[in-house]
């Protein structure tokens, strides 16, 4: 063997000799266990030692069950586990004899906590080198019910279509559910999945031909649905149940919108958006959040949420802008009453209306094409969502009550055309036309060209800006 090859061997085996000690010397940050992450690490000291995860927390009033699972990789033995509750050790146990060599079982732990937001962990033994925490996550007991009795006896559920179409539920049965479209026509729908409550109802505004605010490309209805789509999976992951009213861009009128979250019986109906128009600087950002008028708890909640997501806004830097209406204010018409149909479509419901940043704002908008912004503001309102249900806080506010009735005529039933409700059915178009047609309930095969219209339109229905 000539010796410039003697030494490419040498020196490929000494890269592989080192490679193979560092691997064996640092563990490695995150193994999987039937797909799903672990923090167990796989090789060096921990190699063959028990690994696990925390599969489920089932929130209770003053409790909560946790489900998991755990394994030997080299045996077929149980698994000694310890749950710790805000690091204070509530549960020990053995997992059940596994079916096989390296198979996981899994086990049950119910432990009373108090009530509010917790921080529960697995410890799993290894008998040569201890115990370790392997997987931790956070969880919440039950949230107090704080909806009116009248609203939740009158909930009916809604659907979610094959599609993932959001639909209030009129009657019927299953197999043959009766339905209200996002236009307000009365449909019939067999394959649907039945949701029949939510303690929290996310409404992303705008959507379909209403875009909202713009900034160039970056279109306030996809940022709307982006957050609230994070503000549902953290309300999930904790174990509390939360409902998009719109699940992509579809135009969905102001009443429909109402009537998802009248189906549901939510504790919370928070419609997001994100701000046009501002051009006043501001040291601070000028968000706003619009409560009920006569509800004490939909304006602590927005005193809470707008607190909670200045705070987030402020970790960031922008050159601010805001209006009058920066804070946790009431909106009113002349008449005296709630400006947004949000709020008057949704009588005996707590229900706020956020305006987080304005895309309007060059600055602002640079920030709303940022992950980790939106991901800030989704965890803020989950925050105040959960400070608003756990404490008495007011939150502080800056906002006022004020009467202006100007709008920009959006969120209403014209023009509006139905999503397909299942791959094979095509949406179509709402108008003024045939109303008799709809009252009677005689509602023709949907086609692109033919007009209906709910009784209930309002053509004026304010936007949400």
């Amino acid at each position: 063997m000539a010796p410039s090859t003697l030494h490419r061997v040498r020196r490929s085996l000494f890269s592989c000799i080192v490679t193979g000690a560092l691997l064996l010397g640092a563990p490695l940050a995150a193994q999987t266990i039937d797909g799903d992450p672990g923090l167990a690490p796989g090789i060096g000291p921990w190699a063959g030692a028990p690994r696990g995860h925390i599969t489920a927390i089932v929130p209770g009033i003053d409790s909560i069950t946790i489900e998991g699972v755990a394994r030997d990789p080299d045996s077929a033995r149980s698994v000694n586990y310890e749950l710790l509750v805000d690091g204070l050790s509530v549960a020990t146990g053995a997992t059940p004899r596994p079916t096989g060599f390296g198979r996981t079982a899994a086990f049950t732990e119910s432990v009373r906590v108090n009530p509010g937001l917790h921080q529960v962990c697995l410890r799993l033994s290894d008998e040569r080198l201890g115990p370790r925490t392997v997987n931790c996550r956070t969880a919440v007991t039950a949230p107090p019910d704080r909806v009116d009795a009248a609203v939740a006896a009158a909930a009916t559920g809604v659907l979610i279509s094959p599609t993932g179409v959001v639909l209030p539920i009129e009657g019927g049965e299953p197999g043959n559910w009766r339905v209200t479209t996002p236009c307000g026509a009365s449909r019939r729908l067999s394959d649907a999945t039945v949701i029949e409550r939510a303690r929290v109802v996310i409404d992303p505004g705008h959507g379909g031909s209403e875009s909202g605010s713009v900034s160039g490309s970056l279109l306030e209805k996809h940022v709307n649905l982006d957050v609230a789509k994070r503000v549902v999976s953290k309300l999930e992951s904790i174990g509390v149940s939360a409902q998009l009213t719109r699940t992509s861009d579809y135009r969905l009128p102001i009443k429909t919108r109402a009537d998802i979250a009248a189906a549901l019986a939510p504790d919370v109906f928070l419609s997001l958006h994100h701000n046009g128009g501002a051009t006043r600087p501001s040291s601070r950002p000028g968000t706003e959040v619009f409560y009920a008028q006569g509800r004490p708890e939909s304006r602590r909640l927005a005193a809470i949420v707008y607190e909670e997501t200045v705070a987030a806004a402020s970790g960031f830097d922008a050159q601010w802008v805001s209006t009058v209406s920066e804070g946790a204010s009431l909106r009113l018409r002349e008449d005296g009453m709630d400006l947004y149909g949000i709020h008057r479509f949704s009588p005996g419901i707590d229900s706020i209306i956020t305006e987080f940043l304005y895309l309007s704002n060059r600055s602002e908008a640079a920030l709303l094409r940022r992950p980790d912004v939106l991901d800030a503001q989704a965890q803020a309102i989950v925050d105040g969502i959960l400070r608003w249900w756990f404490s008495n806080d007011d939150g502080t506010s800056r906002g006022r009550q004020f009467t202006d009735s100007s709008s920009s005529g959006t969120g209403g039933f014209d023009g509006c055309i139905d999503p397909a409700l299942t791959p094979q059915n095509p949406g179509f178009s709402v108008s003024r036309a045939n109303i008799l047609t709809v009252a009677s309930g005689n509602i023709p095969d949907p086609s692109p060209t033919r007009s209906l219209l709910p009784s209930f339109v309002l053509a004026s229905d304010p936007a949400l800006n």
